[in-house]
């Protein structure tokens, strides 16, 4: 069973970040604009509260959702890195992945096989709400479809990274 003591303030922060950077993913794999942005982001960061209240009784995702500190964010920079907009949105979806399998390995390590499965998870839920919050391509809501065929792409890449079918 792990607890917050079993990983180091930066381990700690990474798994606690890891879901609100996949918010992130989600939306630099297909811009959508402001409204979009806040709907994705407000549905990813509520499914990663109640994914760690429904696993709650496993001692890591209590303990994630009893932490009520406010994580250190990474600099955006060293996420989007250089270059024009289109490049900046690969950048982060890179970064995004990156993360993701740190986060998906250490728990794996540190954790139990339920701790790491519920946590992986976690992680792909909150990429699916946030990418099904927000039609893309319509017009002022009309039109457009769910999930974008981008978004789709990016939610295979998170499934392959967390290692789940």
């Amino acid at each position: 069973m792990a607890t917050q003591a079993a990983f180091t303030a930066e381990e700690w922060t990474l798994l606690r970040i890891v879901p609100s950077l996949v918010v992130g993913g989600v939306s630099a794999a297909d811009p959508s604009g402001i409204f979009g942005a806040v709907k994705e982001a407000s549905a990813g960061m509520t499914e990663m509260v109640e994914s760690l209240q429904k696993g709650s009784k496993l001692e890591l995702l209590g303990a994630m959702l009893a932490d009520k500190s406010i994580p250190g964010m990474p600099d955006p920079k060293t996420l989007v890195g250089e270059g024009n907009r289109e490049q900046q949105m690969a950048n982060l979806k890179s970064a995004v992945l990156g993360r993701i399998r740190e986060a998906a390995s250490l728990v794996s390590r540190k954790g139990t096989p339920d701790e790491a499965n519920a946590y992986k998870q976690m992680i792909l839920n909150v990429a699916e709400r946030a990418a099904n919050a927000s039609k893309e391509g319509g017009f002022l809501g009309f039109g457009g479809v769910r999930v974008s065929s981008a978004e789709e792409s990016f939610l295979h890449e998170v499934k392959a990274v967390l290692q789940l079918t």
